[in-house]
């Protein structure tokens, strides 16, 4: 009995290390991911703001810059094909004002930064970077940080769990006491 103690003993001290050490590679991958997740964000917002700014230029020339109103002008004209393109515009304008109060979160501290990246993403892009990320391990301050947080963090939950369900456990009376 003691013998299976003791290898159970080890198990969970092998259990324990194999956690930290998953959660300290994967904790050293966040800020590469959301760096990778910034850079989509932004790509997208320059893609997008290139896409309207002939719409931008037109509403300078017509509209005194006001691209709300050149979108109104186009649902107003008589040529179905240019009403539809109000849609287009405004879908695009939309778009760029999306991308910027996402790119806007994402220049915070890193706590916030991964907060947005990982928990608050939007799924679209969230699956882009997902497809082509590289796992790459950037051995930074910043990756070393998120790196050991993340394995104290699942070793102290670890230990949390084990040390409860110990305590769950029904206690055995010695039989000296008796």
């Amino acid at each position: 009995m003691v013998v299976l103690v003791g290898l159970l003993k080890k198990c969970n001290e092998y259990l324990r290390l194999m956690l930290f050490m998953a959660a300290l590679l994967a904790g050293v991958q966040l800020p590469g991911f959301v760096q990778q997740y910034e850079d989509a964000v932004l790509a997208h917002l320059a893609e997008a703001r290139l896409a309207l700014a002939p719409f931008e230029r037109d509403a300078r020339i017509h509209t005194q810059g006001d691209v709300t109103a050149l979108i109104k002008r186009y649902q107003q004209n008589s040529d179905a094909a240019v009403r539809d393109g109000a849609a287009s515009i405004q879908q695009l304008q939309q778009r760029v004002i999306y991308l910027e109060q996402m790119a806007e979160q994402l220049q915070a501290n890193a706590l916030v930064r991964g907060w947005y990246a990982l928990l608050q993403p939007d799924s679209e892009l969230f699956a882009e970077v997902q497809s082509y990320y590289d796992y790459r391990v950037p051995l930074n301050l910043t990756a070393i940080i998120w790196g050991l947080t993340c394995g104290i963090l699942f070793a102290a939950v670890f230990d949390f769990v084990v040390a409860l369900l110990v305590w769950m456990l029904p206690k055995r009376r010695s039989k000296s006491g008796a």
